[in-house]
């Protein structure tokens, strides 16, 4: 079976390799894999940045797509040429995640997805959304997941309320589709006009440049001094601050990702006047990936998708991922085989 692997970390890391045929247990399910997508967590790893002390080699990937090919003798709920999506967290079920769900997670510390053909607990996969392609199903495991326990699960967000995003990344992208189909309003802080045009296309009407010096007090101003109700913050380190300072009374801020920097100096003044409460947010249980995916099934927006490469062009793809230049997904469909843009390029400023 074809695959590839991460051989070590670091910009040439990844090379295409070969791995036994899987062949599912009594309680699992053998999937052909259709279409991959990437996250910032893949680069993340493959720098070794993230989670440095993984052994390799390493089968990358977490989100992906396919259909079912074999099923083991003890399960009865799949059935042969099912279209399922695998669970970024191979064992979170339910409820509140334990620590023990973070030593089952695909792409780390567990072999990932890419792979044309994969194992998976029979618990674990998820039937996908009928109306979406293959390509935009496989964007949902972990950047659509995490946008909606973030709004939804943790930030409690309700409709008429006002959430902040920042930038047009996956989950920022996902926040500002499922946000404004609940409800919601959005503003957004982004770097470029190329992007800002980009939010303001799928509906968000107050879009403020990330350039602006303390952009957080831009926000106030935006909304007449109030602040938002909730932020999801993809940028940690160099973002969290300006989310407070953003942020409404009896604010949430969902800290989502580490795009810049892991290390965040905040004061505790305006957090304890605002009476702010900050989470952080692992994705999603299975119970939860289902929940939005009966909601995404009903609502009329699709996944954008930045780029698609096919299965031999996989370090390419996170190329374009580093660039930090895409509006969307890039993901990798296995059934293609020339690359295709779906968004126009964009350049940095």
């Amino acid at each position: 079976m074809r695959c590839w692997e991460l051989c070590s970390f670091g910009p040439d890391g990844l090379a295409p390799g070969e791995r036994p045929e899987p062949v599912p247990g009594s309680c699992e399910v053998l999937v052909e894999i259709d279409a991959v997508a990437l996250n910032y967590r893949d680069l993340a790893i493959a720098r070794g940045v993230y989670a440095p002390a993984q052994p390799l080699p390493m089968v990358p990937a977490s989100d992906a797509v396919g259909r079912v090919v074999a099923v083991g003798a003890e399960v009865d709920r799949w059935r042969i040429g099912d279209r399922v999506i695998g669970c970024y967290m191979q064992s979170w079920d339910r409820g509140p995640s334990e620590r023990a769900d973070r030593a089952h997670t695909l792409g780390s510390p567990l072999d990932g997805v890419l792979c044309e053909r994969r194992v998976f607990p029979a618990g674990f996969i998820v039937r996908a959304p009928e109306r979406l392609t293959d390509v935009e199903c496989a964007t949902l495991p972990i950047a659509a997941l995490t946008a909606w326990c973030a709004l939804f699960e943790l930030a409690v967000a309700r409709p008429g309320e006002t959430v902040l995003v920042q930038g047009s990344g996956g989950v920022s992208t996902f926040v500002v589709q499922l946000g404004l189909a609940a409800g919601l309003k959005v503003v957004a802080v982004s770097r470029s006009a190329e992007k800002a045009a980009a939010i303001r296309a799928l509906g968000v009407e107050t879009v403020i440049s990330s350039q602006t010096p303390d952009w957080g007090k831009a926000v106030l101003a935006a909304t007449a001094g109030r602040g938002v109700d909730a932020v999801v913050d993809v940028g940690g380190e160099t973002s969290l601050p300006q989310s407070i300072a953003a942020s409404a009374q009896n604010g949430r801020i969902v800290a989502t990702g580490f795009l810049g920097g892991l290390s965040a100096t905040i004061e505790l003044g305006p957090i304890i006047t605002k009476n702010l409460t900050i989470r952080g947010v692992t994705v999603g249980s299975r119970a939860s990936f289902e929940a939005m995916l009966a909601f995404i099934e009903r609502a009329s927006f699709r996944p954008v998708i930045d780029s698609v490469f096919p299965f031999d062009a996989v370090p390419q793809a996170y190329q374009r991922l580093a660039s930090a230049d895409q509006h969307g997904k890039v993901c990798i469909n296995l059934r293609e085989t020339q690359p295709r843009e779906t968004q126009p390029r964009e350049t940095q400023p």
